[in-house]
């Protein structure tokens, strides 16, 4: 698996527990709040480096694709969107936005997650809900873009809905 060097070193597995296990309530895990609180906690600096690191993430995205495209086709249009939005930064575009999309590429392409990626047939699971969850909360911002490029937003749209 590849890692973006701005990740190294990486936090301890414990801290990133810990942090983790704050999303964690009587209720369960909340992940929309996991989302909204991972993109917040983002600084430019993050951003600038995640542009930098953009082929890496691509591949990535080429490893997963045969056993999740749906997965892939999201992230791709996610680190596309992310790429052409910070070259332009549309006005009516916000900073929230940005940095929830952020948030998803660099937690899909980080080795340290809830769910190790390796584990056979659900190690993506958290990384597809990070993503679905940044869909579902800027879908409109989403519609219109694939609109705009001329592709099919059932491809790319959350499957489920997450919030309740």
């Amino acid at each position: 698996m590849t890692t973006l060097p701005y990740l190294l070193p990486a936090p301890s597995r414990e801290s990133i527990l810990a942090s983790y296990m704050t999303y964690i309530s009587d209720d369960g895990l909340d992940l929309d709040n996991f989302v909204e609180r991972g993109g917040h906690l983002l600084a430019a600096e993050d951003l600038k480096e995640l542009r930098a690191g953009l082929s890496e993430l691509r591949e990535k995205i080429e490893t997963i694709r045969p056993e999740l495209p749906r997965l892939a086709r999201q992230l791709e249009f996610l680190a596309d969107f992310f790429r052409s939005a910070g070259e332009r930064q549309p006005a009516h575009l916000s900073d929230r936005t940005m940095n929830e999309i952020a948030f998803a590429l660099l937690y899909a392409v980080r080795d340290m997650d809830l769910m190790p990626d390796d584990l056979p047939g659900v190690g993506f699971t958290d990384d597809t809900v990070v993503v679905e969850i940044v869909l579902e909360r800027h879908a409109e911002t989403f519609f219109h873009e694939c609109r705009r490029r001329q592709l099919a937003w059932t491809e790319i749209r959350p499957e489920l809905p997450y919030r309740s």
